[in-house]
């Protein structure tokens, strides 16, 4: 069964916003022989349906659909549920399965600390008031 992973973002239209979801989807991509794409919801193009659309066209049968999203906001406990059920509506044959939100993982804390010691590795003192980045 050709398998499909879906990465679902809210979409921005400001420039670079839009690229971390593309990074995680090309390494997906190097790391399994899994269809990948990405779909957003508003404001930004693939749309999520156009995005099934070629999940479709490159043969996959099931499409994990995941929400790339931190907080389970109205988007993750209601919106993508709908368009989940949208887009399978559109397409019978297919299989669709939408995965948990990123939301919180023992990683991410992790990942928080990392970016702590980048940022307090640049030994760069500002003054009160002050913020760089």
């Amino acid at each position: 069964m050709r398998i499909a992973i879906l990465l679902l973002g809210h979409g921005s239209r400001t420039e670079g916003a839009n690229d971390g979801i593309y990074r995680v989807m090309d390494s997906l991509r190097n790391q399994t022989d899994y269809v990948v794409e990405v779909g957003f919801l508003e404001l930004s193009s693939p749309s999520v349906e156009d995005a099934v659309a070629t999940c479709v066209a490159e043969g996959a049968e099931r499409v994990v659909m995941i929400p790339y999203f931190l907080h389970q906001g109205l988007h993750v406990r209601r919106n993508l549920p709908a368009k989940c059920a949208e887009v399978g509506q559109r397409y019978p044959h297919i299989e669709f399965v939408l995965g948990d939100a990123l939301g919180f993982h023992p990683k991410l804390a992790e990942i928080v600390l990392e970016r702590v010691h980048a940022s307090l590795k640049t030994g760069e003192r500002v003054g009160k008031g002050d913020c760089r980045h």
